[in-house]
């Protein structure tokens, strides 16, 4: 038994000597260069709690993108790699929203007053606010990733005046269209590859409306399965970024997986009710909404539908082709491309904004 422990111990500080090592060599690849650079993380106060930032651009007269991270609670800041090459056109800001990473850390489960949806879109603005005046912008750019775009829409209806652009990428429109769509999307595949274990486990999840967050959660599993792309993102790719990540700490790990049952707990009526309907068919401001044309999850369809009758002062609607849902992450230079060249094609430019 002394020897189980000793070999334990030795298996356990070789493993955190590991991860120090590639936290360091992160931390050396991805620092921001130049004589202009910002790269700054910090709590602020917003909606009367500490909520965590960050903030990293190469030249900060680029212009400012906000973006709003998907998943019931997925922090995008240690997916700070994945951008990179973004933040030579842009200063990316990223916000561990309430209940979420760093903010649900800071405040736990008993500081974060009401973690409803309203709230989260009032502290969006609120941030927007800040990050106006904190980097002496007009206006930011708005990207809703995700279940970030459900977030990302009412903020863009109900303040068009903070914003140049709104990017939906694999754009939310509504979560009892979502869901029918998704599931007749994954019994069509069960069906056309004859995998009769899983369209028997899909019978018994039964379709949409779902009555809890395990439920629902159990059909994303099978949505998965039909996905290899994402599927490898999900498993390995994800979970190894978060481990590696320089600015997470051991603490921060296991606020993230806390922070994600948390929300999905107390966000889960609130996702599933929304409708972009609700909220009109208008947009005050330039809207451009980027899909993976294969997305299960977001399915593209709906997207497009919901872009097709949008009036905005301007629109566009790009797929990425033979790509899934988190075609963000997946192809995130290509994402970026199509999203620089679709700013030039509406006449949003580095220096028009």
């Amino acid at each position: 038994m002394e020897w189980l422990l000793v070999i334990i111990a030795v298996l356990t500080c070789a493993a955190l000597a590991f991860r120090t090592f590639r936290q360091y060599l992160n931390k050396r690849a991805f620092a921001v260069q130049g004589p202009h650079k910002i790269d700054e993380r910090f709590f602020v106060r917003i909606g009367g709690i500490e909520q965590w930032i960050q903030i990293r651009g190469e030249d900060k007269t680029n212009p400012v993108l906000l973006i709003l991270h998907g998943g019931r609670a997925l922090s995008y800041m240690s997916f700070t790699a994945l951008f990179r090459s973004w933040e030579r056109h842009f200063t990316i800001v990223h916000w561990d929203r309430r209940g979420v990473g760093r903010t649900f850390g800071r405040n736990r489960r008993t500081g974060h007053g009401g973690v409803r949806l309203s709230q989260i879109v009032a502290d969006g603005i609120e941030l927007a606010h800040w990050l106006r005046k904190r980097l002496q912008k007009d206006k930011l750019i708005l990207l809703g990733h995700s279940m970030g775009s459900i977030v990302g829409v009412m903020m863009a209806k109900e303040r068009p005046d903070l914003f140049h652009l709104y990017i939906g990428a694999e754009q939310v429109v509504a979560m009892s269209q979502n869901e029918t769509v998704s599931y007749e999307l994954i019994s069509a595949k069960l069906h056309a590859t004859g995998n009769r274990k899983n369209l028997i486990a899909l019978e018994k999840v039964g379709p949409p409306p779902y009555p809890n967050e395990r439920q629902w959660l159990r059909k994303q599993k099978l949505m998965k399965m039909l996905d290899p792309a994402y599927r490898r993102m999900v498993q390995r790719i994800i979970p190894s970024m978060l481990i590696f990540s320089p600015v997470y700490s051991l603490t921060d790990l296991l606020d993230f997986l806390a922070a994600n049952r948390f929300s999905g707990q107390h966000l889960f009526e609130d996702w599933m009710a929304f409708d972009a309907a609700t909220l009109g068919n208008q947009l005050e401001m330039p809207v451009l909404v980027i899909q993976g044309e294969t997305d299960i999850m977001a399915p593209t369809a709906l997207a497009r539908e919901w872009v097709a009758h949008l009036e905005a002062p301007d629109k566009a609607f790009v797929t990425i082709q033979s790509r899934g849902h988190l075609s963000l992450f997946m192809v995130p230079d290509l994402f970026l491309e199509k999203l620089v060249v679709t700013l030039r094609s509406i006449g949003l430019t580095q220096k028009s904004c």
